[in-house]
C-alpha cells in the first residue's frame, strides 16, 4: 500500500512539474533570439503571426464583421446555442449595447479595407494603423496565449507559488498569494494575458470578486517590452532603466493604496455564484515548502485531460477575440480621429491645464491632454509626449500611460465584457485614482533624477 501510494505521489508530483515547467517556460522565462530579449510566448506569436503578415487587415475585419452579423442573429433570432453549439453561443452571444460597439466596429472595418468614406476614418493614422498594429497584436497574442495559459492555471502552479507567498501579498496587497502569478504573467508577456489569467482563475472559484478585482485593476500591467516602446515613443529610451523602476514602485503603491480605498474596498468577497469558492485553506503545520506542494499536487489531481484542456483554451480565445476586437477596434479608430482632428481632448482637459500650470509644469498645455487620454488607449500618451521638448515632461506623460491601467480599448473592454463585477463608473473612478497616485511620484521623481 505504501509503494503504491509513493507511485501515486510520484506520479501527482510529476504531473504537477512538467506542466508547470513548460508554463514558465512558456510565459515566463527570457530568451535571447535574433539579438534581442524576448520569451517563448512572444516568440510563439510572432512565428504563427508571419505567414499571415500579408493578410492581416483582411483577418481582422473579418473576424469583427463575423462578430457583428453573428450577435445580430443571435440578438433577432436567440438560437438555443449555449448547449448544442457552445462555440457560436461564445462568438455570437451579447446585448444591445455591445452589439452597437461591435457594428460600429465592422463598419470601420470596411472603411479601412475598402478605404471608402472619410479618409480621417479610414486614413494611415488612424483607422488603418489601428486595424493593423492594436488589432493584429490582441488577435495573435490572445489567440495563443489562450491556448497555452492551462500550462500556468491548471497543473498546481498557481496554488504551488500562491501557498508561498499568501502571507506577503496579504499584509501588503489583501490579496491571495496566487496573485503573483497574474502579476508576473503581466510584466513578461502583456496585461491581456494577465487579465484572462485572473477572470479564469476567478470564474473557477479561486478568487473572490473583490480579489479578482483587485487584481485586474492593479496587476494587468503592460510587459517590459511594451514598456520599452512606450519609452521610445516617448523619447525616453536613454533613460528606459530609471523610469521604469519609477514605474514599478508607482505600480505597486497604487496596487497598495487602491484595494483599501472606494470603489475596491466596497466590492464583496463572494465567489463567482455559479461555482462558488474552490479554494480551501486548511490549518497545516508542515513547512511552507511542503504546504505548497501539497496543495500544488492536489490541484494536478485535478487537471483536465487532453480534449478538455484544448476546448478550454479554445473557448478563452473565441471569447476574448470575437467579444473584443470590435469594441476595440472602433474606440481605437475614434481615440485617435478626436485627438488628430478635434479639440475635445485639449477642451476635456482645461482643469488638468490649471493644475500644470500653476505647478509649473513645462510645455502643461501640450501635455494637459496626455493626462485623460490614456484611458481610452494606453498608447496615446506616449504620442502626446511624442510632441514635447520637455523631459520632465515627457517622463511624467510616459509613465502615466503605463500606470493609469485602466485603457478602454484593451483592458477595460476585456474587464466590462468578463464577469468581474466592475461597472464603467467604477473604471473611471479607479483611473482617476490611479492619476492622483501616480502623477506625484512620477513628476517628484522627475525632478530629482533628471
Amino acid at each position: 500500500m505504501n509503494g503504491l501510494q509513493g507511485s501515486n505521489s510520484l506520479i501527482l508530483f510529476l504531473k504537477f512539474l512538467l506542466p508547470s515547467m513548460i508554463g514558465v517556460s512558456l510565459f515566463m522565462f527570457p530568451i535571447s533570439y535574433d539579438g534581442k530579449e524576448t520569451i517563448l510566448l512572444s516568440l510563439l506569436v510572432d512565428i504563427v503571426r508571419s505567414p499571415f503578415e500579408p493578410y492581416i487587415l483582411g483577418i481582422i475585419v473579418s473576424v469583427v464583421n463575423i462578430a457583428a452579423i453573428g450577435s445580430a442573429y443571435y440578438l433577432i433570432k436567440k438560437p438555443n446555442w449555449i448547449h448544442s453549439n457552445p462555440s457560436l453561443y461564445i462568438i455570437c452571444h451579447t446585448n444591445l449595447i455591445w452589439f452597437c460597439f461591435r457594428l460600429m466596429g465592422a463598419l470601420v472595418g470596411l472603411m479601412v479595407y475598402f478605404q471608402f468614406g472619410p479618409e480621417f476614418i479610414w486614413g494611415q493614422e488612424t483607422g488603418f494603423k489601428v486595424f493593423t498594429e492594436i488589432g493584429a497584436t490582441i488577435f495573435f497574442i490572445i489567440c495563443v496565449a489562450c491556448l497555452l495559459m492551462p500550462f500556468l492555471t491548471d497543473f498546481g502552479l498557481m496554488e504551488f507559488v500562491g501557498t508561498l507567498v499568501r502571507k506577503p501579498f496579504a499584509v501588503i496587497f489583501t490579496l491571495p498569494g496566487r496573485a503573483a502569478i497574474d502579476a508576473t504573467t503581466s510584466f513578461i508577456t502583456s496585461s491581456n494575458v494577465g487579465l484572462i489569467l485572473t477572470i479564469s482563475q476567478y470564474e473557477k472559484g479561486f478568487y473572490s470578486a473583490r480579489e479578482a478585482c483587485g487584481i485586474a485593476v492593479n496587476f494587468s500591467v503592460v510587459s517590459i517590452s511594451f514598456s520599452l516602446l512606450i519609452a521610445r515613443v516617448s523619447g525616453l529610451d536613454h533613460i528606459f532603466f530609471t523610469w521604469y523602476l519609477t514605474v514599478i514602485f508607482a505600480c505597486i503603491l497604487c496596487a497598495i493604496l487602491t484595494v483599501r480605498l472606494p470603489p475596491l474596498s466596497r466590492i464583496s468577497n463572494d465567489y463567482y455564484p455559479p461555482i462558488g469558492k474552490q479554494i480551501h485553506e486548511e490549518n497545516d503545520h508542515r513547512s511552507l515548502f511542503k504546504r505548497s506542494l501539497k496543495d500544488a499536487m492536489g490541484r494536478a489531481a485535478l487537471a483536465p485531460n487532453p480534449k478538455t484542456f484544448i476546448l478550454n483554451g479554445w473557448y478563452n480565445a473565441i471569447g476574448v477575440v470575437f467579444g473584443v476586437l470590435g469594441p476595440s477596434m472602433a474606440i481605437g479608430t475614434t481615440t485617435l480621429i478626436l485627438l488628430i482632428y478635434t479639440p475635445v481632448f485639449n477642451i476635456l482637459s482645461t482643469p488638468i491645464l490649471l493644475i500644470l500650470q500653476l505647478i509649473e509644469l513645462p510645455e502643461a498645455k501640450t501635455a494637459a491632454p496626455g493626462f485623460i487620454i490614456g484611458f481610452l488607449d494606453q498608447f496615446m500618451p506616449a504620442l502626446v509626449a511624442s510632441n514635447i521638448k520637455s523631459d520632465l515632461t515627457r517622463f511624467i506623460l510616459a509613465g502615466l500611460g503605463i500606470s493609469q491601467l485602466i485603457y478602454m480599448s484593451e483592458v477595460g473592454l476585456v474587464i466590462l465584457r468578463s464577469s468581474l463585477p466592475l461597472r464603467f463608473s467604477q473604471l473611471v473612478m479607479i483611473f482617476i485614482l490611479r492619476t492622483i497616485i501616480t502623477f506625484p511620484i512620477f513628476l517628484i521623481a522627475g525632478l530629482l533624477l533628471l
